[in-house]
């Protein structure tokens, strides 16, 4: 019975003990969060500074700017205005002084008693005539009356209703990242609208990546982004990244009719552990190049080149791109294989085919609907999801059309690999 006691206290102990190591990994959660909250509003509040300081920078400098113009135009109506006023005032100070010197003569004459001929009077009568008639002056009406206008009022209540509504605190971004799936050589990044108490019409969302994780490294959170995505949809699949590296996500949006973007959503970080699609390296008849992704027919024997292993399977995408060509016959095409079949074409159990004229191989027999001949420039997508058991549902598009067929697989972890098949040279496929 002690025994039991015992053992019950033990066991209620290192219950306790494991509550109490959650409730210490939930207050660090809480410290996270509580980290998140004062960390992004000391930075809303420098940047609500930095704009402000900006705005009044760039405001006072229009002003000072439009002051200066408009007293020098000012100055320009007053120097337009003073220049035939002072040509005015000379012409009547030169007559005026040559008159006073004409009376002053006239004075002089009459003290002395008079002049002592009259020849010498009728001179200094004639004298009289060169006064002429008085010079004309301007009237008020005719010289500038210089004054300011300036609807003081309505520009301050629009200066006012236009400074009232700059900028928004928002409490988070209005779409946010919500899940990223691991690809081979990639990552499907998708997002949603998570405001609700605003209804939009939301026109495109913009989609930024950094390199490594830089969440908290404000420095890097600026310089590191770069846009990867513009468009309306809600994910994007990134291709040709490094297996195990890091990737910092961000995404925005903009609503119809606005021509700015919304706030960042959290960064989101992510790493792909699945190395990217390429080609086996030991087909002497194909030539590898850029990073193992383009294959080139470089002999005229008819081979399969296939994966470096078994890559594809349920949730994948890979696009084949046709970056040269050759005629192309029945045999020759792109495809998946459940097993590295043998022989020297696809047209055999355990492939699904798609030949250069267009026609879908599944086991070796024909389908009935055909696809767009391959060409040069044209890209092939196969996608695949599992349906149950042994069963996959594979998608192939090409140039914009698609057929889709349920196919029994062997391989038992549902993995297949890819291969093409050519007997011409110069073919040249891509695969992404």
């Amino acid at each position: 019975m002690e025994d039991i006691w015992k053992l019950t206290i033990v066991e209620t102990v290192d219950t306790a003990k494991e509550y109490a190591s959650k409730l210490e990994d939930l207050i660090k959660s809480v410290e996270v969060a509580k980290e998140q909250v004062n960390a992004s509003t000391q930075k809303a509040i420098e940047d609500i500074d930095s704009a402000f300081d900006l705005f009044t920078s760039v405001l006072v400098d229009a002003l000072h700017k439009r002051r200066n113009v408009l007293k020098a135009e000012a100055f320009r109506f007053q120097e337009e205005g003073l220049i035939p006023l002072k040509e005015c005032h000379d012409l009547i100070a030169g007559k005026l002084k040559s008159t006073k010197l004409y009376v002053e003569e006239g004075h002089n004459i009459l003290r002395a008693g008079g002049l002592s001929s009259s020849e010498e009077t009728l001179m200094f009568s004639e004298k009289a005539s060169l006064l002429g008639s008085l010079p004309a002056v301007p009237s008020l009406e005719e010289v500038p009356d210089i004054s300011f206008q300036c609807p003081v009022e309505s520009v301050r209540v629009k200066l006012q209703q236009t400074l009232s509504g700059v900028g928004k605190v928002s409490r988070m971004g209005p779409v946010q990242v919500t899940e990223v799936d691991e690809k081979p050589g990639a990552l499907l990044v998708r997002w949603e609208e998570v405001d609700f108490e605003r209804v939009v019409d939301i026109h495109s969302f913009r989609l930024q990546m950094a390199y490594d994780d830089v969440r908290g490294q404000m420095s890097l959170l600026k310089g590191n982004f770069h846009d990867i995505y513009f468009g309306p949809e809600c994910q994007y699949l990134v291709r040709d990244l490094c297996p195990g590296v890091p990737y910092t996500f961000r995404v925005s949006c903009q609503v119809e009719g606005d021509i700015e973007w919304s706030a960042w959503s959290l960064p989101h970080v992510a790493t792909t552990n699945y190395a990217p699609f390429c080609w086996d390296l030991s087909n002497s008849n194909y030539k590898i190049t850029n990073e193992n992704k383009i294959a080139t027919k470089t002999s005229t024997d008819q081979s399969v080149l296939f994966s470096s292993s078994a890559q594809f399977g349920p949730g994948h995408s890979i696009e084949f791109t046709v970056l040269d060509c050759g005629v192309g016959c029945s045999d020759e095409g792109v495809g998946l294989v459940d097993t590295r079949v043998k022989g020297e074409n696809l047209l055999q159990p355990g492939a699904l085919f798609l030949s250069t004229l267009g026609s879908v191989f599944v086991d070796g027999r024909e389908k009935t609907t055909k696809l767009p001949r391959l060409d040069k420039g044209s890209k092939v997508s196969f996608t695949c999801e599992h349906i149950r058991d042994s069963k996959v549902r594979v998608n192939i598009d090409s140039n914009n059309k698609t057929v889709t067929y349920d196919w029994n697989i062997s391989s038992p972890d549902l993995k297949l690999s890819f291969a093409i098949c050519f007997g011409e040279c110069n073919w040249k496929v891509l695969v992404e």
